[in-house]
């Protein structure tokens, strides 16, 4: 009966101690990532919808401007290989998020971002030192309107996004950086009132 009484109060300890480490900060974590991934499931959503559009329409407009840009003919191959890798990385990052969660494609996804990366700059300089070419078909500076300014106005855009993004990171650091200033001389000015206060009340009680 001992013995089994002393078994019966170790089952609630085995079990308390149990749930306090599968309450412990990794699975917190877990659980903050998961509802944060909830929250902004939506806009997550949204953002990868336009995305594909996005790429897409870059895929076809390049395809259709082949032959078409003889003042640099590389404008249409950045068009078609962006909208092409934008169209496959953004695929398997829906597929490993959501049809196949176990699949390993971290490498894959890796490499087509470094790959975009590359086509971006690239196409900077193909897009920007042929500005403004001629819509002329008769002309060697000849430049298929609709390729160019599609691919000019795509990459105005995100260096646009990319500035306002780090202008906001900017202000943001700014402000921090200024509250924190005034912060400390609150707290200094604090501190020598606190002193000056202290040191009349020692010279009261030295005259008392």
């Amino acid at each position: 009966m001992e013995g089994e009484q002393t078994h019966s109060q170790s089952e609630p300890l085995h079990g308390a101690n149990n749930r306090g480490h599968g309450d412990g900060p990794g699975r917190r974590q877990t659980s903050l990532v998961v509802k944060a991934k909830e929250k902004f499931s939506p806009g997550i959503k949204i953002g990868l919808i336009l995305a594909l559009v996005v790429y897409l329409a870059l895929l076809i407009v390049g395809a259709y401007g082949v032959n078409k840009c003889p003042v640099e003919d590389n404008i249409p191959l950045f068009l078609i290989a962006t909208g092409g890798i934008g169209l496959f990385s953004k695929s398997m990052t829906y597929i490993r998020e959501h049809i196949m969660l176990h699949l390993d494609v971290k490498y894959i996804e890796t490499s087509m971002y470094s790959v975009e990366t590359v086509f971006f700059i690239l196409g900077s300089y193909w897009v920007y030192k042929e500005y403004p070419p001629s819509y002329d078909p008769s002309s060697t500076a000849y430049c298929n309107k609709t390729v160019y300014l599609f691919a000019f106005v795509y990459l105005s855009t995100l260096y646009a996004i990319a500035v306002a993004v780090l202008s906001g990171f900017a202000c943001f650091l700014i402000c921090i950086c200024f509250l924190k200033s005034v912060d400390t001389e609150v707290n200094v000015e604090a501190g020598v009132q606190t002193t000056d206060t202290e040191n009349v009340e020692t010279r009261q009680q030295e005259t008392v």
